[in-house]
């Protein structure tokens, strides 16, 4: 049975049976880097991040299906369950893409570590012209403007439920610098975050903190590593995704 036969199936299994509380979510604030992230294999021969910056990779490989903006939504991200992204054999290499199919699996980033976007792939550190995609789906007790720290190298860009909430083509000096506080209105229950970034030479580095304020978020994917069970994709409707899950928190 191919293997995204089978997330699908584990996928709608997992989420019949996942119980909605009990779990040791990821947090963030003030020192709370976000270590865990469901990600993308990393695009290779990006063609350099001033390019790459303009080029959705997702809709590339999907012939449209699957767009940044759609994505970084409960009904886009349901799509990613078993959607196939498919790219040109040019941007595959060192494991990559080698099936024709750029794969998403939970990774873990070393927050501290300048190569990051490489090497929680198992690339070798100093890889260039890169692009790397990661997803996030933060959850939230109540409607709230929260200010989001993103550091990055180089260009990098975030999508929060189905809007770009960041465009940045500079790169922030350090692993753990930020140059850009970013405000964004997060919802009650389900936000899909997409970060994408894209690096031409030398270090390439994503992170992402919110401020100690919002340390009460949960954070798919969990300490453990799961995403699917916990992503809050059982139901249809996204308000209703949120409406369920701020209930029970609530008990």
């Amino acid at each position: 049975m191919p293997k995204r036969m089978i997330l699908g199936i584990a996928l709608a299994a997992g989420l019949a049976a996942a119980p909605a509380f009990a779990v040791d979510f990821q947090h963030t604030g003030d020192d709370g880097w976000i270590e865990g992230w469901l990600s993308m294999e990393v695009v290779m021969n990006n063609g350099g991040f001033a390019a790459s910056g303009a080029i959705d990779f997702l809709s590339d490989g999907t012939d449209g299906d699957i767009t940044h903006e759609s994505v970084s939504t409960a009904k886009g991200l349901r799509k990613l369950a078993t959607a196939e992204v498919k790219l040109d054999k040019a941007h595959s290499g060192f494991g990559m893409g080698e099936d024709g199919v750029w794969d998403w699996e939970p990774i873990t980033i070393d927050t501290n570590n300048g190569d990051n976007m490489a090497t929680s792939w198992g690339l070798a550190a100093g890889s260039d012209n890169i692009e790397w995609h990661g997803i996030l789906v933060m959850k939230s007790s109540k409607n709230r403007t929260a200010t989001m720290h993103p550091a990055h190298d180089d260009y990098a860009q975030i999508w929060i439920n189905g809007e770009q909430v960041y465009d940045n083509d500079q790169w922030t000096g350090a692993v753990r610098q930020v140059t850009r506080p970013t405000d964004v209105e997060l919802v009650a229950g389900d936000n899909v975050l997409l970060f994408k970034c894209g690096e031409s030479g030398g270090s390439a580095y994503v992170n992402l903190r919110f401020e100690d304020s919002e340390s009460d978020i949960d954070i798919v994917p969990t300490v453990d590593g799961e995403f699917w069970n916990f992503a809050g994709l059982a139901v249809e409707a996204q308000d209703k995704a949120a409406t369920t899950w701020a209930g029970l928190k609530s008990r």
